[in-house]
């Protein structure tokens, strides 16, 4: 039985972060910092500041994380109501810590300088203080105030989405150089483990062994061999460096591995604590067929766990239960993981069940071109070399999920699949991809920056953007037909899909509507559930839905009541069924019979949020155009 998780509280500069965000990303998604929220501890304290007559788009989200809103509506312009906002979340952070002793974690979600001084003091009384904003606009003091810093953007997909070798170049020259801090002496001995990672946080607060793909600190020490040494004394953790170790070394089987399950949006979690939770998925499944959707099993295990006092964390549990939708495992197939109930199949046994889920990393591995070591791979999956016979055993099982997704991987001569190109919109982009020129000799170090260049630039140029997507898509392109190890059809389909969300934002910009629903239907064209590209982008479907709609009203030269980038693709429709133009609600049901034609769960997606503002809210218009969307779909 795990410890039970610790207390923690979250405080949310409102302002602050969703005007960041909404300028840097278009949009802001608060499921994505409360469930990062939520990983560092069951947070019992809620509370989130505004003047929030600006931010009324966001009442039914606020609503449905059961947030504390303190309104801060005061004369005498915006600087005087950023004061009051820093001001009234350092008071109550401060009374919370001196009022609410069992609480451990102080989350503050903002990146204002001011919020150092109370992020200090918190972490002087003992807590451990989590900050979340943008990397961009969040000040570099309050970065290092906290005990650990995560950055917006890897919330939702955008520039830390996949591991780049740079990326753990980066870890390992911080490590190093926590090292010699650790360990000025001509000859260093060894040190803690815990104080190192004290104070690599100390250098660089965003430093994550999670995001590297590491479920523990000590797996990430382990991997890095030629660095370090690692021994166990008195149930205590030491860590030594390596004679002559050099950061700058090839990267080694465990670390391209670990690069490739990142891509597919696969998490490494504890042996023993996956295959528990998979048994206790495979009965529940048993035990209600056709009760449970997938989020509602993550629901129901997570209640379970807090009601027999297992401290299991809601996020790793859900890494865990979504391998499903990766694995031969149902009947009938689901046509939405989210929204439909499920039913194992007559012969998938508790074994059968594990065993193609587990199968799922190595699939990923696979489908990378990578050469595999059973040896290594089971270090990395199973905690030792010694499981390499259970390798062995589910690379046959990985190979028959590539074929039930309809993944071919031959090492020369790939080309693009017919679920890629039966879409007359998707296929229009291959052929755009196909088209491109390229400005240099691929790579994949290269493919890696185009694409942080294209994440970069967005904000900014949704032009500048669609070309380094364009270039970073043909160059995997090129890379997977010339059979390069690494290159993969996954990442292909999230540049891709980048690129067709930067082409669609230039289009929408430009007055051209009708161009940037070609896009738009493209991008939804990409968006399976069956394959990584969904966790990668989900975040971004309510807003292209939204500007999806929006661009009937765009094209009509209509008013649009309210931003698409706060108006929840639901709202959208509501608005434009209830339309005093008859053009504007004909316009729209044809969007949704096309959206319909690419991917029929993006309309579901919408219908299922009517029918909650119908049946929970009342809300006026719902059920019309509920109905409306339904009889066009």
């Amino acid at each position: 039985m795990q410890a039970t998780r610790p207390k923690a509280a979250v405080f949310i500069d409102f302002e602050n972060i969703a005007i960041a965000a909404q300028d840097a990303h278009g949009f802001f998604s608060l499921d994505a910092v409360m469930a990062e929220a939520e990983r560092w501890g069951t947070c019992g304290v809620r509370r989130a500041y505004a003047d929030w007559t600006r931010f009324r788009a966001y009442g039914e989200t606020v609503s449905d994380h059961s947030l504390d809103l303190t309104q801060l509506f005061l004369p005498g312009g915006s600087r005087q109501r950023k004061n009051a906002v820093d001001i009234q979340l350092v008071v109550d952070a401060l009374e919370t810590a001196l009022t609410r002793p069992e609480i451990e974690v102080f989350v503050i979600v903002g990146g204002d300088s001011d919020y150092s001084a109370v992020a200090r003091r918190l972490r002087g009384h003992g807590r451990t203080v989590v900050g979340i904003g943008l990397k961009h606009a969040t000040s570099p003091v309050l970065i290092r105030a906290c005990n650990h810093f995560v950055a917006y953007g890897s919330l939702i997909g955008e520039g830390g989405a996949t591991l780049s070798h740079d990326g753990m170049d980066a870890a390992r020259a911080l490590l190093l150089e926590a090292l010699r801090r650790r360990s000025p002496r001509t000859e260093p001995g060894p040190v803690l483990a815990a104080a190192l990672k004290h104070t690599m946080l100390s250098i660089d607060a965003t430093f994550d062994e999670l995001a590297l793909g590491f479920p523990q600190f000590k797996d990430f020490l382990d991997s890095q061999a030629d660095l370090v040494e690692t021994r166990q004394t008195d149930q205590q953790l030491w860590v030594s460096p390596r004679q002559a170790a050099d950061s700058a070394g090839a990267m080694d089987p465990a670390t391209a591995y670990r690069i490739a399950l990142r891509a597919a949006e696969l998490r490494i979690v504890d042996p023993a604590t996956r295959r528990e939770v998979l048994q206790d998925l495979h009965r529940l499944l048993e035990d209600f067929p056709g009760e449970f959707s997938l989020g509602e099993c993550v629901q129901e295990l997570v209640s379970r766990y807090d009601a027999e006092g297992i401290g299991r964390d809601r996020n790793q549990v859900r890494d865990i239960v979504k391998l499903t939708r990766f694995a031969d495992l149902f009947d009938p197939i689901p046509d939405a993981f989210q929204l439909d109930p499920l039913t194992l199949g007559d012969e998938v046994s508790e074994a059968t069940f594990i065993d193609r889920c587990e199968s799922v990393y190595l699939a990923a591995c696979l489908e990378a071109r990578l050469v595999m070591d059973p040896a290594v791979i089971a270090g990395l999956l199973f905690g030792s070399p010694e499981a390499s016979d259970r390798v062995d055993q589910l690379l046959a099982v990985a190979a028959d999920q590539l074929d039930f997704n309809g993944i071919t991987v031959p090492e020369s001569g790939w080309d693009w699949p017919p679920e890629l190109v039966s879409q007359p919109e998707l296929a229009a982009i291959c052929r755009e991809v196909d088209a491109t020129a390229l400005q240099e000799e691929p790579n994949l170090d290269r493919v890696l920056a185009l694409a942080d260049q294209g994440h970069a630039v967005r904000p900014k140029s949704f032009d500048q953007a669609r070309h380094y997507f364009l270039q970073a898509a043909k160059m995997t392109l090129e890379l997977l037909r010339s059979g390069a190890p690494g290159a993969s059809q996954m990442d292909l389909e999230t540049y891709v899909a980048s690129y067709c969300f930067a082409a669609a934002g230039a289009h929408y910009l430009g007055f051209e509507y009708t161009r940037a629903t070609e896009y738009y239907l493209a991008f939804f064209t990409l968006l399976k559930e069956n394959r990584p590209v969904w966790d990668k982008m989900f975040g971004l479907v309510p807003p292209m839905l939204s500007y999806y709609f929006s661009t009937v009203l765009r094209a009509l030269r209509e008013p649009v009541a309210a931003s698409p980038g706060f108006t929840h693709p639901a709202n959208m429709a509501i608005q434009l069924h209830t339309h005093s133009n008859p053009e504007a609600r004909q316009r729209w049901l044809e969007l949704v019979a096309d959206l319909r034609r690419v991917n029929p769960l993006m309309p579901r997606l919408v219908a299922d949020r009517l029918v909650q503002l119908d049946e929970e809210r009342g809300e006026q218009g719902a059920a019309q155009a509920l109905q409306a969307m339904m009889q066009a779909a």
